[in-house]
């Protein structure tokens, strides 16, 4: 079964015979020097690569049924037809389609690709390199799309197999460039699809290659050594992580979840970030990352000392003040979430208002991230909390009732 997204598949589906002057000139190359060359995979070459002069017939579809599908957590209407299944969205927007009866029983790309390899191998005078060159950046291109295309179905497996094939193109030489992100993105599929040493291969590739996704490879790698039994690699692999991205909350967690499973002391992490600390004291993500160890470990007081220590330290990061916001309102929660068993209606009324207190302290840094940010996404996630916060203490005071409509009009983009 062949997937598909974008026009690549309307330009399999409106395969054609006809040639374009670049590939008659090909064509003429391949066949000047190696008959054993079939004419047909030049057309290939064509159908994949050069976009389709349009058509004023269209041939008939004759629709099978139509049913409605949920896939990877987002529900479509299925169109099915004789040879291909289309999914639309909801709103009625076509959002991809697979091909269930592919036109030829071959990989086009693959049949593309190893034209233009033989191409390349003939064309000694390099006369035709540009147009090799272009032709094997559209094959990668055709193949990251494929493979982000099962990526969104799901199918880890083909996704990692099609990044794997965009780096083979990247690594030919018509190319001879290689692209890190590919290589990770190979690796990360495979982690997903359970193909553990394929996924150890890659990763391992794109971090000795310098790509580790601001820290977060460390994370997936250490899984990998863990699924292969490899558990004497786990450690030090997620040490070296959170020693270079004390921050990357993805590692932290690993690295405490590590601890745990060892059963050893979280905290014993703390002693990489005091050491940090001291050769880093102005830095002021060391502090926020102790924060976040603490916070992770339930100790509400040391993560808002630590969040504290970073902005002190930086006045305008603005990270520490959303931590500072979050911690106050997760206590918050965590409170009502009690008072909810509470029986005692003294006691109830007295946690409801120390929820609220927590609510309004959880005000000045959320507003604060408003004067020192000005990233949308950033805004529109406070907003948020703040539209909860002025909704919930609207009903104790009228003065919060004109900021809760002011946040709720951001948290909806207006």
């Amino acid at each position: 079964m062949l997937l598909a997204s974008g026009c690549l598949l309307s330009k399999i589906m409106q395969f054609q015979l006809g040639l374009s002057l670049k590939n008659i000139i090909i064509a003429l190359l391949l066949n000047r020097s190696c008959r054993f060359i079939p004419l047909v995979y030049l057309r290939m070459c064509r159908c994949i690569c050069i976009p389709p002069q349009s058509r004023k017939k269209k041939n008939r579809q004759n629709v099978c049924r139509n049913i409605s599908g949920v896939l990877s957590g987002e529900e479509y209407n299925v169109v099915h037809y004789s040879d291909k299944d289309l999914y639309y969205d909801t709103d009625g927007s076509l959002a991809f389609w697979v091909v269930t009866k592919p036109l030829l029983a071959t990989d086009l790309l693959e049949d593309a690709f190893n034209a233009f390899h033989k191409g390349y191998e003939l064309d000694t005078k390099g006369s035709q390199k540009k147009a090799i060159t272009e032709a094997m950046a559209n094959i990668q291109n055709r193949y990251i799309t494929d493979a982000m295309t099962a990526n969104s179905l799901g199918n880890f497996s083909l996704s990692s197999k099609n990044f794997g094939n965009a780096i083979r193109c990247t690594e030919h030489p018509a190319i001879n460039r290689l692209d890190t992100l590919i290589v990770f993105y190979t690796g990360l599929t495979a982690y997903y699809a359970q193909e553990y040493d394929r996924a150890l291969n890659y990763l391992q590739r794109a971090m000795n290659m310098g790509f580790t996704q601001e820290g977060s490879a460390y994370s997936f790698l250490a899984e990998t050594y863990k699924a292969l039994g490899q558990t004497n690699k786990v450690g030090p692999t997620l040490i070296e992580g959170f020693t270079k991205y004390p921050s990357n909350q993805g590692v932290l967690v690993s690295l405490i979840n590590f601890y745990i499973d060892s059963n050893e002391d979280p905290s014993k992490i703390m002693e990489y970030i005091h050491k940090a600390q001291e050769n880093e004291p102005n830095n002021e993500s060391l502090f926020y990352a102790e924060g976040n160890v603490w916070s992770n470990l339930n100790n509400f007081d040391k993560a808002l000392e630590s969040y504290n220590k970073s902005v002190a330290v930086n006045p305008k990061y603005v990270f520490g003040y959303i931590s500072i916001g979050q911690t106050y309102y997760n206590a918050a929660l965590e409170i009502q979430n009690k008072a909810a068993d509470e029986l005692d209606d003294r006691k109830y009324n007295a946690m409801l208002e120390e929820m609220d207190q927590l609510l309004l302290k959880a005000i000045d840094p959320f507003e604060k991230v408003f004067v020192i940010s000005d990233n949308p996404d950033i805004l529109t996630d406070i907003a948020v909390y703040l539209k909860i916060i002025y909704y919930r203490l609207q009903g104790k005071d009228e003065k919060y009732t004109p900021l809760y409509e002011k946040y709720k009009a951001i948290s909806e983009g207006r």
